[in-house]
């Protein structure tokens, strides 16, 4: 075993790095177990994922063929790949260097995937220790996995349109998973980068919340530590900027700027690129009479819209992106709203 020192700012941190992927598997493995038992405070979980080789995830995605590569994410690249005539998706690492952050958020989002089960997360199908950095793979969503992300801002033909009734579902999908991740386990677990790219739609516009890696659970009412900001620029809660007290009302903050996309159609991180913020916009628009449907993108009320429906889910967005977290609903409160705004169309219809 050869030992090599990093390529970053902790020159004290040694990297192990093996000459065999047996090595490599235990070492991951080893580390997966600790995770996962560390989140369910040492119970016994068991796990049916399943353990791929490299050669497996290599012959999946056509040998990492860019033209499969359905989300390219800061860290990483989200393949659509074929398993034994399974439709899957990959993730894979961008950088193969000796990163041992990028190790750690893997098996993270790994150790994440296996301990928790809702219908509205991708349910993870296995895991390849056996490189430096592991690689994860999911089922796909009835092999039609599309990130929201292209659905509202590239030019992805859907068999449908995609109006408001698509969109108060998917929104009411996330809104669940969220509420999920806060509540299920015996902490919170804190998602840390809502955002369009990190949610997968399927034909019937359901949708399914995946990117964990950066998910972290916290201690509720410990105020002491300081967490590294993270997330995607426009989504970030600005008060968990400011403080880096990491609560469950910084994801309440992020899912808000999501509905606010969903129904302008504007990209939030575009936005700060050109120096302007959506929730900054939406809230000066909200603040005059008739403001909010100058934001509204007509195209979502095109044909089956109901713009008095479409405003109040624009007055939920706006509670959940209000500047204090104290002053945000929870997501079991988010998911009660949107399912009473989905109960209000069943009614009319």
């Amino acid at each position: 075993m050869g030992q090599v020192l990093p390529k970053n700012k902790n020159k004290h941190k040694i990297i192990e790095k093996f000459e065999s992927k047996e090595k490599y598997f235990i070492k991951n493995g080893g580390i997966l177990l600790d995770k996962q038992m560390s989140l369910c405070k040492g119970q016994n979980i068991t796990c049916p994922t399943k353990i791929v080789t490299q050669e497996e995830i290599k012959h999946a995605t056509n040998s990492y063929d860019p033209q499969l590569i359905i989300a390219r994410l800061r860290d990483a690249n989200v393949y659509k790949g074929t398993f034994n005539d399974r439709g899957v998706i990959i993730k894979t690492p961008k950088q193969l260097d000796l990163n041992p952050e990028l190790v750690d958020l893997f098996l993270t989002e790994a150790s994440v995937a296996m301990v928790i089960s809702h219908e509205n997360m991708n349910k993870i199908f296995g895991c390849c220790l056996e490189t430096y950095i592991p690689m994860i793979v999911y089922d796909d969503i009835k092999k039609r996995g599309i990130t929201l992300y292209l659905i509202l801002h590239g030019e992805i033909q859907l068999e449908k349109p995609f109006k408001w009734a698509g969109r108060l579902r998917g929104a009411t999908d996330i809104a669940y998973a969220l509420s999920y991740m806060h509540n299920a386990l015996s902490k919170p677990l804190v998602h840390r980068d809502v955002k369009s790219i990190a949610i997968l739609i399927d034909s019937s516009f359901h949708a399914k919340l995946v990117n964990i890696a950066y998910s972290v659970s916290i201690n509720p009412g410990k105020k002491e530590q300081r967490w590294p900001v993270y997330g995607a620029p426009g989504y970030i809660d600005p008060e968990y900027k400011e403080t880096r007290e990491l609560t469950d009302k910084c994801d309440v903050y992020s899912f808000g700027v999501l509905m606010l996309e969903l129904i302008t159609g504007m990209n939030p991180s575009e936005m700060v690129k050109s120096g302007k913020d959506l929730v900054g916009e939406f809230v000066s628009k909200a603040e005059r009479n008739g403001g909010i449907k100058e934001m509204i993108d007509m195209n979502v009320v095109e044909e089956e819209g109901n713009l008095e429906e479409i405003q109040r889910f624009a007055r939920l967005a706006l509670q959940c992106v209000a500047k204090k977290g104290d002053e945000r609903p929870t997501m079991i409160g988010v998911v009660e709203e949107l399912w009473r705004i989905q109960e209000g169309r069943n009614d009319q219809q």
